[in-house]
């Protein structure tokens, strides 16, 4: 079994399954669950998050001194979810009191590029992997929709159009990185319009914008919705043959092929031709994770979410920044030597 440890007991870390849910929505469950992991230990900064540890996963224990955790627990697998302002100095803890050789770390990577630059460069230095968890990589409909894409299904990509709220680093991380795991590559962004959310007091803001990928090749836009009046992560992909349809923030998912139009001549109308509902439910994203996590240390499994796929989302996000303040220029994508 590999032995695991969770830094940062929060949402994702371990609350999200306060009460349990249908399926498992935390790293500490799913560490607690999977049958090749030994889950050994956690850090937090509070001893009632221990309490909660403890309703979780009693085997784990709880530390509020992490150079003790590191040193006592014999790691190979550790999660990192804690706010990502403090990660740099934090993996650099990590990497120099562990020897645990697989880290999982939450996204976003880090709150600047500098940083996110700077944990792959220290990453690199003591020859660690670090897999990022932008979670839609490990669901059911991005792979479907992944594979209708790159098999040709439908035919060539052409348009894509993007409706989402909460931030360009909240959900537009998980977004910008689904767009390119499915369809296509960024190139070129272009601000239209500043939507205001609740993250606006974070200084995550969410844009309406425009933008090209695959070389200039796919035209897309992308509309900010307020969350204050609901939540909204949806992606619809237009190809020469059909149409694919993200809704409910993944949980269905419809693909659409053409068909002669029953009234005009040499004309083709849009046809359902399969609807995949109830994906959220079908299986749990961190379970996969970190099902996968252990294939990655049992076999050398190529991560399916490196961290130069982590770090990707920040660049889309300095180029929207960048166009905002510049009143709506275009702004190029640049990923230079991280480009995954």
């Amino acid at each position: 079994m590999y032995r695991a440890a969770v830094i940062g007991l929060g949402s994702i870390g371990l609350l999200f399954d306060i009460p349990r849910k249908a399926t498992p929505q935390s790293h500490s469950l799913a560490y607690h669950l999977n049958k090749d992991i030994e889950y050994v230990a956690a850090a937090g900064v509070r001893q009632e998050q221990g309490d909660s540890l403890a309703l979780i996963a009693p085997e784990a224990k709880f530390y509020t001194d992490l150079s003790a955790m590191l040193k006592e627990s014999n790691l190979d697998l550790i999660s990192i979810c804690t706010p990502s302002d403090v990660r740099l100095e934090l993996l650099k803890t990590v990497f120099e009191q562990s020897a645990a050789k697989l880290i999982f770390l939450e996204k976003p990577v880090a709150t600047s590029l500098e940083e996110a630059e700077g944990i792959a460069v220290l990453a690199e230095k003591h020859n660690r992997t670090v897999v990022v968890n932008l979670s839609r990589r490990w669901s059911e409909g991005a792979a479907l929709m992944r594979q209708a894409v790159k098999s040709g299904r439908f035919g060539k990509l052409k348009k894509i159009h993007l409706r989402y709220t909460r931030g360009i680093y909240n959900y537009g991380s998980h977004l910008f990185d689904l767009v390119r795991f499915v369809a296509a590559k960024m190139d070129t962004v272009q601000v239209l319009q500043r939507v205001p959310t609740n993250l606006d007091d974070r200084e995550d803001w969410t844009y309406s914008f425009t933008f090209t990928a695959e070389n200039g090749s796919v035209a897309g836009y992308a509309e900010g919705f307020d969350d204050r009046d609901f939540l909204m992560f949806e992606m619809d992909l237009y190809l020469e043959k059909g149409k694919i349809e993200m809704l409910k923030s993944g949980d269905e998912i419809r693909f659409y092929a053409t068909e002669q139009h029953p009234l005009l001549t040499n004309v083709r109308q849009l046809v359902l031709e399969q609807t995949e509902q109830g994906l959220h439910g079908r299986s749990s994203s961190i379970v996969n994770a970190a099902d996968h996590l252990v294939q990655i240390l049992r076999a050398g499994v190529k991560p399916v979410c490196t961290l130069e796929d982590g770090i990707y989302p920040l660049y889309v996000a300095d180029a929207l920044n960048r166009s905002y303040l510049n009143n709506g220029s275009v702004e190029r994508v640049s990923v230079n030597q991280y480009e995954g």
